[in-house]
């Protein structure tokens, strides 16, 4: 589907006449004007040809070398130098910097053709003796051989009886081309037919074929390797001319073949020799005849350079699906007449021409799809194929519409009202695009017409663009680095002229419309952009700078913004495609080795090798991806969402990418479009839910427009169906949507979407004429309203039998018909059950007796007894309530055998005597679950203090066991005494003092040893200070003193027994990691010695290896993986034993250090030792011993704060794990890794010391 789009044809001026020959360097950019030289090869002279640098066309030429009957001549790259044969038989070599002429080697008997390999390692002469010489670079011989030697007897072809003719497909030749047997005919003289010889070498350089004249078969070829040696001759041919090309990718070798009955061929045969295929040429070698073949270098391009009585031609062909397409037909008239071609090794697609005059032209084409609306251009000669692939998908090389010229058609200019061809004359067709609607393609034939142009010049208009303002051609011209843009239009006396012309600096090789009409040209040598305005007469208004390119461009495409009401602020995006295949929009690089790109409304789709990319232009997000064949490329894009590509083979494939589709639906949606966006939906199995997604807001405001939109109910019943607590424009189709342009309605949440929106339609459906009961019913089943949906079914039953009956198949489509049935007895309608019952497969003998039971039972207990059954006990339980007082123990029963306590407590709340027993079944059930203290309040209230009293108790309600205990008329103080002890036992001595101090008999002293035993000597001395003075002094100094004292050594030696275990586990700490580095850096990875047992304990994901982890497990034959949580335990233990010796004796030290660090830093540490400080300060005598408590425990924090950099290292606590993965992993520090996963997460991590004021000012 691809056509060859002349980019730029550029004309120099040379003083050179009749060239034979063009030699080129490697060139790669435009503007390397060392790269840019070229050397052209006369008979006697070779010329060195460079840019002057001048604004003209014209080129400097030099003199090289001036040698008599050049035969052929190669530049050496590695050398720096032209290698040059003459016919006399002297191989000499010229040094490009200085000139210098040296001797390569001489043949005596002269010298007929010469051919270097690709690779300029081998060199290939042929004689004059009709000898085949192979030498190396340096001249060495690696074989001679004659033209026409024969093959050795195992090189025969040989005919094993396969595939015979008879039996092979002949197309449309049909069966009697199987019988008719093409006899080789010896040619009569050979020496009649010309004698000249060929040489072409296959891309790789390991063979070359040569085409000469042979005595005994005429014009034929041979394959040769490398090194000399005969591999195959060519089967036996009449009518074969002598020019031949190898193709470079090497399948191929491409040789004129002339017929007498039938149209003459490029003939393809392989490297064996044999023909493989052909393709008809459209003129007959008789009159034109082939010169040469060329290949261009990437093996797309097959060019024919030939001549006539009256011109010389060049044909370009490429092949696609087994066709081979003429897509471009250069005419060079006999006033000034082609001289010679070659392809350019550097550039793509870029043809180097010589006329004989001295002008050179560089033709440089490149792939474009040609469109006009959704109708793709193929160009084929002088027919035009036409495929309009929005209504079918016809692979190449047929069409739907096949459009027939007089003249060869270089190139296609579309706009959507016209299409205009530029032939190889120099002529414009053009067509006027119909507005058709019967199918037919719509073109209308307007006439023929030739802009005016220079008889003297024979340059092609190249970047040929069609205005969309109307008969507007805008085309391009090089002549020296200026580019002549000409406007071309449509004048009145009805041919198409050139009306405007203006010269820009530089030469552009793309051009594209863009905004308000204007069209942007991309110059290659600078990648400049220019903006050129044109006039509605046609004329070029302006020229103007738009964009500075980093780099030049191949091909380039602008995006206009969606917003046309607000043309002028918007920003047009331009997107570049660089020769590199780096895809750019404005200056920003979007990806790389990109293959070929589109650009959609808002988006610009790009291939690469197997991948296919949609990036969002306003953003330059990349929303999708998806995989597609290798080597596949973007053709078309139509409206309808499908995306058609072009695999490498040729044929096409179409797919409908899920982004363009939401794409399409969306603009459907915001249009209120809705029965068309459901159509597209089901068509590509879009989830229906991005029907209210797309916008919340605008579809809940409105819900009677999309019921009125959507005709058939069974797309109502669809979307309804599919619809889940899912925003799927921000999950599966975020894709095409940002989370800020989602907006919902006042109510609304994700989490109650599906009966947000089935209520609101199901609502605006029942106000709404029309069929809408089946999607009711399907609201119904989502909002799990299954007995609604059985009513309207069931009123329905009584109007209308059979709709009935269609309403509840619907239903059983939806609903189980088992649960269907249950929900039926829900309603207690006899005839309903039946109803549903009849379409299941029940059996009536097991479900009527059932029914009839029913019947029978006074009503409130049938509804009981069918509530029960179907486990609705809460109705169960209301239903029996009102049976009366006799059911009070069945009801008693129902309630503890379902727990359904709360329930019962809300239906007999009437019910004092019931309730009683509710309250004492419910405690019951509380205590059994261990929750005491809802259990007491639930005894109280039944009546059972006893019970209540006891269960307080174990729950040390202190407060409420009073309170009990004077209701029952328990001893007060007998109880509360009893309560002392287990207050104390839970560390709660405060309270147990305020419990003895209030409700226990005391004399003069208050039960001050409680607060003793708590340590709770701030209260102490103030409840003592309370006392008369002397049994306050008395209480100090017998009782508070004493204690506190003998309570702050036993702190103090606390402190240091801790101090010293931290500073020793720490020491050994250190200890261990100095030797580990130690044996780390003598033996560069240390191999720690673990019990195999010790192995489970490290994490799923670890590694962790050593000589002794090679001797599996298994090889004990135990087969035990320590997997139970109890042996895991015991070897946790194991693992965190401070046993010295331990293989982990690292990672438990870890874990003590950090218990320890815990201990001692703890907030109620801190707060212990301030209240003792300052109980010590309340006696007035013991501020000495208050400060050596505080200053010790100050110490032995400072000692703790400064040692946790040390003990916790980086390495420790996780640190990068850049070394830990790729090719330089340090296995010492992987080790390490390894080992400290064992260590519990919280404990791998430094601990957070939490320091409160906890000193006093006065004791520091």
């Amino acid at each position: 589907m691809r056509n060859l789009k002349l980019r730029f044809c550029k004309e120099d001026t040379t003083s050179i006449q009749n060239a034979r020959q063009l030699l080129l360097l490697p060139d790669t950019e435009y503007n390397d004007k060392e790269r840019n030289t070229t050397y052209v090869v006369t008979d006697s002279k070779i010329y060195a040809v460079n840019e002057t640098g001048n604004d003209n066309d014209e080129l400097k030429s030099q003199i090289v070398a001036d040698l008599p009957d050049i035969v052929g001549a190669e530049v050496l790259q590695l050398n720096n130098s032209i290698c040059v044969a003459t016919e006399a038989g002297e191989v000499l070599l010229i040094n490009l910097d200085t000139f210098d002429t040296t001797e390569g080697t001489y043949c005596d008997v002269g010298i007929e053709c010469m051919a270097w390999s690709p690779n300029q390692e081998v060199v290939v002469f042929v004689t004059k003796t009709k000898n085949v010489v192979v030498m190396t670079c340096t001249y060495e011989v690696l074989g001679e051989q004659a033209l026409d030697a024969e093959l050795a007897a195992d090189q025969q072809f040989v005919n094993v009886g396969w595939g015979k003719k008879e039996t092979q497909f002949h197309g449309t030749a049909g069966k009697q081309a199987a019988k008719q047997s093409p006899e080789f005919q010896t040619p009569g003289d050979v020496q009649e037919l010309p004698q000249d010889v060929h040489i072409s070498w296959r891309g790789d350089g390991a063979f070359f074929a040569v085409s000469y004249v042979a005595s005994n078969v005429g014009r034929t070829f041979s394959v040769y390797d490398n090194e000399g040696k005969l591999q195959h001759m060519a089967e036996k041919w009449n009518g074969l001319q002598s020019p031949l090309a190898w193709r470079p990718s090497g399948n191929w070798i491409a040789q004129p073949q002339s017929f007498s009955n039938r149209p003459s061929t490029i003939s393809l045969f392989e490297k064996n020799g044999l023909r493989h295929r052909e393709f008809e040429l459209p003129f007959d070698l008789q009159t034109e005849y082939i010169e040469q073949l060329h290949w261009s270098t990437d093996s797309d391009v097959l060019a024919l350079q030939t001549r006539t009585a009256t011109d010389h031609r060049i044909y370009l062909y490429t092949i696609g699906n087994y066709h081979w397409y003429l897509k471009q037909v250069l005419t060079f008239k006999m006033t000034d007449r082609l001289a010679c071609c070659q392809w350019s090794s550097g550039r793509d697609h870029t043809l180097y021409v010589l006329l004989e005059s001295g002008k050179r032209y560089i033709y440089s084409w490149n792939w474009a799809i040609d469109r006009f609306r959704n109708v793709v251009c193929v160009t084929d000669g002088k027919r035009v194929l036409l495929t309009n692939l929005h209504e079918a998908v016809v692979p190449p090389p047929m069409s739907q519409h096949v459009l027939q010229v007089d003249e060869y058609i270089n190139a296609i200019a579309c706009s959507e009202s016209f299409m205009c061809l530029y032939s190889s004359e120099h002529n414009i067709f053009s067509y006027n695009i119909l507005n058709d609607e019967r199918g037919a393609f719509p073109l209308g034939s307007e006439g023929k017409s030739t802009p005016g142009r220079s008889e003297e010049s024979q340059i092609q208009m190249a970047s040929l663009l069609h205005h969309h303002a109307g008969h507007q051609l805008l085309a391009t011209r090089t002549l020296g680095k200026n580019t002549h843009v000409l406007s071309v239009a449509y004048v009145p006396n009805g041919e198409y002229r050139v009306v405007s012309s203006r010269v820009l600096s530089g030469i552009v090789n793309a051009s594209v419309e863009g905004l308000n009409g204007n069209v942007y040209a991309h110059t290659v040598n600078n990648g400049q952009i220019f903006e050129i305005s044109l006039a509605e007469a046609g004329n070029i208004e302006h020229i103007g700078w738009h964009y500075q390119l980093k780099q030049p461009a191949d091909y380039i495409d602008c995006w206009i913004p969606k917003d046309k009401d607000n043309l002028k602020t918007s920003k047009v995006a331009v997107i570049t495609l660089r020769s590199q295949q780096l895809l750019q929009i404005d200056d920003e690089l979007i990806d790389e080795d990109v293959t070929s790109f589109i650009v959609t409304n808002n988006y610009v789709i790009y291939t690469q090798l197997n991948a296919l990319h949609f990036v969002e232009i306003s953003n330059r997000r990349k929303v999708s991806t998806r995989s597609i064949e290798r080597g596949a490329k973007l053709v078309m894009h139509a409206p309808d969402a499908r995306l058609v590509l072009q695999l490498p083979r040729g044929n096409l494939e179409v797919i409908y990418p899920r982004v363009l589709v939401l794409e399409l639906i969306g603009s459907l949606l915001n249009d209120k479009r809705y029965n068309d966006a459901m159509r597209m939906i089901r068509t590509h199995r879009i989830n229906p839910n991005i029907i209210c997604d797309h916008n919340v807001q605008s579809f809940c405001s409105e819900p009677h427009v999309f019921l009125g939109e959507i005709s058939d109910p069974q797309w109502l019943c669809l979307f309804l169906s599919e619809l889940k607590n899912e925003d799927y424009a921000l999950g599966m189709y975020a894709s095409n949507y940002e989370a800020s342009q989602q907006s919902y309605p006042t109510g609304y949440n994700v989490d109650i979407k599906v009966e947000y929106i089935c209520g609101l339609l199901c609502e605006c459906m029942e106000k709404m004429p029309g069929d809408f009961r089946l999607p009711i019913i399907t609201t119904y089943v989502k909002l799990g309203k299954l007995e609604n949906a059985l009513l309207l079914i069931w009123k329905h039953k009584h109007t209308d039998a059979h709709l009935a009956d269609q309403l509840l198949k619907y239903l059983l489509y939806l609903v189980d018909v088992n649960e269907l049935y249950n929900v039926a007895l829900g309603t207690y309608l006899f005839g309903l059950v039946l109803f549903v019952a009849q379409k299941s497969q029940k059996d009536p003998k097991e479900f009527l007796p059932y029914l009839n039971e029913l019947k029978a039972l006074p009503e409130d207990y049938r509804k009981f007894k069918i509530d029960e059954h179907l486990k609705r006990y809460d109705c169960a339980l209301t239903h029996l309530a009102a049976c009366g007082e006799e059911h009070y123990d069945l009801a008693l029963d129902l309630i503890k055998q379902h727990n359904i306590y709360r329930k019962a407590l809300l239906i007999y709340r009437d019910h004092t005597a019931m309730q009683q027993r509710i309250h004492v079944a419910y405690a019951d059930h509380l205590r059994a679950n261990a929750q005491l203290e809802a259990a007491s309040l639930m005894y109280e209230r039944g009546g059972q203090l006893q019970q209540a009293l006891l269960s307080a108790k174990h729950t040390l309600d202190w407060q409420r066991v009073i309170n009990l205990a004077k209701r029952t008329g328990e001893p007060i103080e007998q109880v509360a005494s009893s309560m002392v002890t287990p207050l104390q036992q839970q560390d709660r001595h405060l309270e147990a003092y305020e419990l003895s101090k209030q409700f226990t008999t005391w004399t003069d002293v208050p039960p001050l040893q409680i607060l003793i035993d708590g340590h709770l000597y701030g209260r102490a001395i103030f409840e003592a200070s309370l006392l008369r003075e002397e049994l306050s002094d008395d209480a100090l100094e017998s009782r508070i003193r004493p204690s506190l004292i003998g309570f702050v050594d036993q702190l103090k030696a606390s402190l240091s027994a801790d101090e010293n275990l931290f500073l020793e586990y720490k020491q050994r700490l250190l200890d261990i990691r100095q030797r580990q580095a130690t044996v780390d850096e003598r033996d560069g990875l240390a191999n720690h010695d673990v019990e195999i047992d010790e192995v489970d304990l490290l994490s799923d994901t670890s590694s962790m290896h050593s000589s002794r982890y090679s001797h599996s497990s298994r090889s004990t034959g135990t087969g035990k993986t320590f997997r139970s949580s109890k042996n895991r335990r015991k070897h946790e233990r194991k693992l965190l034993s401070l046993k010295p010796g331990n293989p982990f004796e690292d990672i438990a030290l870890i874990d003590a250090l950090h218990n320890q660090v815990t201990k001692i830093a703890h907030q109620k540490q801190q707060q212990l030792v301030r209240d003792t400080c300052k109980a010590l300060m309340q006696l007035h005598t013991e501020d000495e011993r208050a400060a050596e408590l505080q200053q010790q425990y100050a110490s032995v924090m400072s000692v703790v704060q400064a040692s946790l950099d040390s003990i916790w290292i980086p390495e420790l606590m996780g640190g990068t794990s850049q070394h830990l993965t790729g090719p330089n992993i340090d296995y010492m520090a992987l080790q390490k890794e390894q080992r400290y996963v064992l260590i519990s997460p919280i404990k791998r991590l430094k601990p957070q010391l939490n320091i409160t004021d906890w000193q006093h000012t006065a004791l520091q």
